[in-house]
C-alpha cells in the first residue's frame, strides 16, 4: 500500500495538466491505493469526481478525537484543509482547470457520524495567494485539535481537560486529585522548569502549536486545578520565554 506522501505525488503527476476526463482516470488510480493512513488518528478512504466535484473520504478514529469537535468549527476546518494546499500548487492548479470544487466528507469509525466540508473554485484560489489562515485562526486550529482529543488521562490523579484563551494567554487546563496538586503546590517553580525543559526538547514539528500560540501574541500558560477543593497553581511562559524555547 502506498504512503500518504507517494499518493499525493501520485495524485500530483496524473492531475497535472489534465482535463474533466484526465480528473476522472486521475481519482481511479488513487482509489486502486487506497485506504492510505494519512496521520495517526486519519485514514483516507477513497476519491471520487462527479458534477464538477472532487470529493475525498475520511475515516477519524472518534475514539481519540471527537468529530463533533471539528463539525462544531466547520468554517475553521475549512481554513486548515485550504491552508494545508498553500504548498501544492499543481494540484490546486489541475482542480481549478477542470473547474471543480473540492469536497471533503469525514466519518467516525466507531460513532458512524458525518460531516462534510466544501470547498468553491474561489475559495480553492486563496491559496494561491497565500494567507489563507491568520496567526490567530491558526492559533485557534492548534486550540480546536487540543479540545478534539477530549479529557485526556496523562497520569493517576491528572487529567488535562483541555485548552482555551483567557486575554493574553493560551492556557492548557489540567484537573488534578488533591494530593497531586499539594504535590505541585510543594515545589511550582520546579514545576515550570520541568515543563520547559519538556518544551524545549519537543520535535520541530511538535513545537508547531507553540509556535501558533507565539505568532498570534500570546503567552503559553498551565493551569492544574483541584476540583474537590478549587485550589490551583498555575505559572505562564511570556512572548519571550517563548521564542527562547523555540529557538
Amino acid at each position: 500500500m502506498l504512503s500518504a506522501a507517494a499518493l499525493v505525488l501520485l495524485m500530483l503527476t496524473l492531475l497535472s495538466g489534465c482535463a474533466k476526463n484526465k480528473v476522472r482516470s486521475a481519482i481511479d488510480e488513487v482509489n486502486r491505493h487506497c485506504p492510505v493512513q494519512v496521520s495517526m488518528f486519519v485514514r483516507m478512504l477513497s476519491a471520487g469526481y462527479d458534477n464538477d466535484c472532487v470529493s475525498v473520504r475520511y475515516e477519524l478514529d472518534d475514539r481519540m478525537l471527537k468529530i463533533e469537535g471539528f463539525r462544531d468549527n466547520a468554517e475553521l476546518m475549512k481554513k486548515m484543509m485550504l491552508a494545508g494546499y498553500e504548498q501544492q500548487k499543481e494540484f490546486v492548479d489541475a482542480i481549478l482547470d477542470a473547474g471543480a470544487s473540492l469536497q471533503f466528507d469525514i466519518e467516525g469509525r466507531t460513532s458512524g457520524e458525518r460531516f462534510t466540508v466544501t470547498i468553491s473554485p474561489d475559495e480553492l484560489r486563496q491559496t494561491q495567494q497565500g494567507l489563507v489562515m491568520t496567526p490567530q485562526e491558526r492559533m485557534e486550529a492548534s486550540i480546536m485539535m487540543v479540545n478534539a482529543q477530549g479529557p485526556m488521562k496523562l497520569a493517576e490523579g491528572m487529567t488535562m481537560t483541555g485548552m482555551r484563551v483567557e486575554g493574553d494567554c493560551a492556557y492548557y487546563l489540567y484537573e488534578v486529585s488533591p494530593e497531586v496538586l499539594a504535590n505541585l503546590q510543594t515545589d511550582a517553580d520546579g514545576l515550570k522548569t520541568n515543563v520547559r525543559y519538556a518544551l524545549e526538547n519537543l520535535s520541530e514539528a511538535d513545537k508547531a502549536d507553540l509556535r501558533n500560540i507565539s505568532n498570534a501574541g500570546k503567552n503559553l500558560g498551565y493551569r492544574y486545578t483541584c476540583p474537590d477543593t478549587g485550589q490551583s497553581v498555575e505559572f505562564f511562559f511570556t512572548q519571550s520565554q517563548l521564542v527562547d524555547i523555540l529557538r
